[in-house]
């Protein structure tokens, strides 16, 4: 009777197991560089097209002009690097596809904490450059992977798109410095 049960459990085991393997296309594959830029592609598409809805309320919250412009600049752009994305994606014959970013999430909730405590104040334009400048370091950090996958898979086109917004990006990592240093910190001293 033991055997019997011991047997049935078994099957039931290698049952589930054969299910399971279908629903997942059968035997996983070892994933290498090219699966880890797919994944990278839908985690910074899904970033950026929150921090593009995310934007508008920091540019209302800004009082400082030269921060607002700058930005409304950086919207602007944000919203050429999500067709950019989707460019290189259809260059990799894949669809365009977000994948929901936590680290993203949490910088942008941190974000609105931080309006919310800080806006209003005179630290508020503080507040936001701080808060853009951490979208802007991970922007940074993932672009620059993403372009360092691309050149070693010599995807020599890709890697010149991914270039692109990486320069942005750095680009508006350094003027958001510029301007704390500028003005906006001593204001808010």
């Amino acid at each position: 009777m033991a055997d019997q049960a011991s047997s049935s459990r078994n099957t039931m085991m290698d049952d589930l197991t054969d299910m399971a393997r279908s629903v997942m296309g059968g035997a996983s594959q070892p994933k290498g560089l090219a699966d880890l830029m797919v994944h990278a592609l839908k985690d910074i598409y899904y970033a950026e097209k929150k921090i593009y809805k995310a934007l508008p309320k920091m540019i209302r919250a800004a009082h400082d002009p030269q921060l607002q412009q700058l930005l409304t600049q950086h919207r602007d752009e944000t919203g050429q690097q999500i067709e950019i994305i989707e460019q290189v994606f259809e260059q990799m014959g894949k669809r365009p596809q977000a994948e929901r970013c936590d680290a993203m999430d949490g910088i942008l909730e941190e974000g609105d904490h931080l309006l919310s405590e800080f806006g209003g104040t005179q630290a508020g334009d503080a507040a936001i450059i701080f808060s853009a400048q951490a979208v802007e370091h991970y922007e940074i950090t993932r672009y620059g992977s993403i372009h360092a996958y691309a050149t070693a898979l010599g995807q020599t086109e890709v890697a010149q798109m991914i270039g692109q917004i990486l320069a942005q990006e750095k680009a508006a990592d350094e003027k958001l410095t510029a301007l704390a240093e500028s003005r906006v910190n001593a204001a808010a001293a």
